[in-house]
């Protein structure tokens, strides 16, 4: 008899999918030929074989959590109003699937009992992804999964009714790692120290080398100073005695160092965000590309975080009153272009700092801390 682990071992993942797919979706794999919206959230697919599927989408709470108290009810639901399948999307929503259209009204109305609204398709919010930072991250600079509350309260709209030029993504990150996501994305917001840490002397020693051994060796042999993605720790040599010195001017604030030492220490005053606009990761307009920051640095204040809800919201405001119909985020600005967007967002105060920084550096340069002309910046705004 094999062990535990040797059994372990021999699981292939992933799963096949054709494993765990209810009968009436595998019966029309590949055979989906047209698809109808019965309003925002309800979607009729429909089969060479005649056959028709309706998906019910549904946001979930921050980070997709929920009990498994709530699951079990959503899976009941599944049970006995749909076809015994649900999946969690890309996005975070949850979509539940069913054979008629009758079943799915009567599904939405059951979640949307729950507090759960339907929607996320078509011209609309599709969804605010978020990681779990605190929940179990030790890196994380803000509470990533609160903003995303304050923002899916404020924006709901958005996402229950197609009142947007075309589709809308958002994405909050804890800090600059973006382990949950990337930049690639409608808006996207990123937890973000506003000034370079400070060094604990009595702790550093325990994350460099001996000293006799530190004296010996060269400074790019030293693991802390390699971690910095941007050179901003450097060696200082006076005499027998080395030192690891911070260089406030080339820190990009990504918390690196603090990730390998815990002798690196932020200010908590200096917590705040990042907003980063114009990503998208489809193929349709100008294609694929990232995101680029449009506020370097905001503060970010629970619980309801009013200072980055007014940007976001401004932002889209813009977007929704200029956009053409169809035009996703990063086209609108391509086709308006960048200093446009700008003076259209209200950074006109600005606009000449933006004109000056070469335009492959703009989003690098500008993702750093805080300064007179990002407090002027914000202040615009």
């Amino acid at each position: 008899m094999s062990s535990p682990k040797a059994a372990r071992l021999q699981k292939v993942f992933p799963v096949d999918l054709e494993k765990f797919l209810p009968e009436k979706v595998l019966k029309n794999y590949g055979k989906w030929v047209d698809r109808k919206f019965h309003g925002n959230g309800i979607i009729e697919h429909i089969s060479e074989t005649g056959d028709r599927v309706f998906t019910v989408k549904i946001a979930m709470p921050p980070n997709a959590r929920i009990s498994a108290d709530t699951l079990d009810k959503l899976a009941d639901i599944a049970d006995n109003l749909g076809i015994g399948a649900m999946r969690v999307t890309m996005a975070g929503n949850l979509e539940i699937l069913t054979d008629s259209l009758n079943k799915a009204l009567k599904i939405k109305e059951e979640v949307e009992k729950m507090g759960f609204p339907v929607g996320g398709w078509g011209r609309s919010m599709w969804g605010i992804n978020s990681c779990t930072a605190f929940l179990t991250c030790t890196t994380a600079v803000v509470d990533s999964p609160s903003i995303t509350k304050a923002l899916g309260d404020a924006l709901a709209p958005y996402f229950k009714e197609e009142s947007l030029p075309a589709k809308l993504r958002i994405f909050v990150s804890g800090c600059p790692a973006m382990c949950a996501g990337g930049t690639a994305i409608d808006i996207a917001i990123v937890g973000q120290w506003g000034a370079p840490p400070k060094i604990r002397e009595e702790v550093i020693g325990m994350c460099l080398p001996p000293p006799r051994a530190l004296a010996k060796v060269t400074e790019s042999q030293i693991f802390l100073v390699q971690v910095c993605p941007t050179g901003a720790h450097t060696l200082r040599r006076e005499g027998d005695k080395v030192k690891l010195v911070l260089l406030g001017e080339k820190c990009i604030n990504c918390a690196r160092c603090k990730e390998n030492c815990d002798a690196f220490d932020y200010d908590p005053e200096n917590v705040g965000v990042a907003i980063l606009v114009g990503g998208k990761m489809s193929n349709t307009g100008g294609g694929a590309r990232l995101a680029r920051v449009l506020i370097p640095w905001l503060p970010a204040k629970p619980p309801r975080y009013e200072e980055i809800i007014a940007v976001v919201k401004h932002v889209i405001e813009v977007w929704r009153q200029h956009a053409k119909p169809g035009e996703r985020l990063a086209d609108f600005i391509d086709r308006v272009g960048w200093s446009k967007f700008l003076e259209l967002v209200g950074l006109k105060e600005v606009h000449d700092y933006y004109q000056r920084v070469p335009e492959f550096a703009r989003t690098f340069l500008t993702f750093r801390g805080r300064g007179d002309v990002y407090k002027r910046l914000r202040d615009a705004l």
